[in-house]
């Protein structure tokens, strides 16, 4: 017995070290704000990136809701580091807002939009060093006033993740909302990443008026970005736990593709003939819509290829074919 537990001691010591030596986020730090909103002292939490101060540019802002539900935040805390360790997304500041009435608060609404942008944003921006857009990121009611602050104040929140959403709270006020933001004729700009999963009754039930905002989103938007994920065999619990990562690494996606062109830069610089390179950065052009500077990097492409003595006839020609598909000559 003795040395069952000697094993087991090993075992989870050793496992949070390796977790701490992974880890690219500080400890969680609480901020205490003396909310004139609430007129009470209401708390936030904020993770800086270990690195924080090796980049002198303001950081993103990653604003989520449920701030003290442990495994909201350790699902976001988790996926921003694994993230960010593999250059998928930038240098970004979390934000973690705590409720003491979370139903309350979250469906109500403009308080704790107040509370957000005329009292948090403030202490956070006059500590930390952060650009002017929000990433918000919610779960069920949280998705909701998720979804609420992306469209009435969407030069603020320029991202949205919207995770199992529930549309259905003050006789489904998030379709006018939404309705009305596009009849002004406003150009919303950022991303939106809607997802929801088909287990169980929670998600279930919901799902009728997630398809409904993506219906409206898909008829009226011709401004920002929208994706949605069917999260199967996900319920309503378990669909932060991949919806977190795949929003993130869709509202960021434009930024890890200008940083795969930086990248690919400066490994032409050190293996100007290397044509996988070359490749590489014609991808990245045309995925950020440089087209003509992307067919003109293939065509550079193609001649470094021909140029291989170490690839085979065989292979050469699948990658002339791939390459060719890309520019649109086949």
């Amino acid at each position: 017995m003795k040395l069952l537990l000697s094993i087991i001691f090993c075992f989870f010591t050793i496992l949070n070290c390796f977790s701490q030596a992974h880890s690219f986020y500080s400890q969680v730090d609480t901020l205490s704000i003396d909310s004139k909103v609430f007129e009470t002292i209401r708390r936030i939490t904020v993770s800086l990136p270990n690195d924080y101060n090796k980049l002198k540019q303001p950081k993103n802002c990653i604003l989520y809701l449920d701030g003290d539900d442990d495994e909201i935040a350790g699902t976001i805390l988790q996926v921003t580091n694994n993230l960010y360790l593999y250059d998928d997304i930038p240098q970004s500041v979390l934000v973690g807002v705590f409720h003491e009435n979370r139903d309350q608060e979250l469906q109500e609404k403009n308080k704790l939009y107040d509370f957000i942008t005329n009292e948090v944003l403030p202490v956070i921006t006059d500590k930390y060093s952060l650009k002017k857009e929000i990433t918000i990121v919610g779960h069920s009611f949280g998705a909701y006033f998720a979804t609420f602050c992306f469209l009435i104040n969407n030069e603020l929140f320029n991202n949205c993740i919207a995770i199992s959403p529930a549309y259905w709270p003050n006789n489904e006020d998030i379709y006018a909302i939404a309705e009305l933001r596009f009849e002004k004729q406003d150009k919303l700009s950022g991303n939106f990443y809607l997802a929801i999963g088909d287990k169980r009754w929670d998600d279930i039930s919901l799902r009728e008026g997630v398809f409904k905002f993506k219906s409206i989103i898909e008829s009226k938007n011709n401004s920002f970005g929208f994706q949605f994920n069917d999260l199967i065999g996900f319920n309503h619990n378990s669909s932060p736990t991949v919806g977190f990562g795949l929003g993130l690494n869709y509202c960021f996606d434009q930024w890890e593709w200008e940083s795969v062109l930086e990248d690919q830069n400066n490994r032409i610089n050190s293996f100007p003939d290397f044509w996988r390179h070359y490749e590489l950065k014609a991808d990245a052009l045309k995925y950020l819509n440089r087209t003509s500077e992307a067919i003109e990097i293939y065509k550079i492409t193609i001649e470094k290829l021909n140029l291989d003595k170490e690839i085979s006839s065989s292979e050469r020609l699948l990658c002339l074919k791939r390459i060719e598909n890309k520019m649109g000559t086949r």
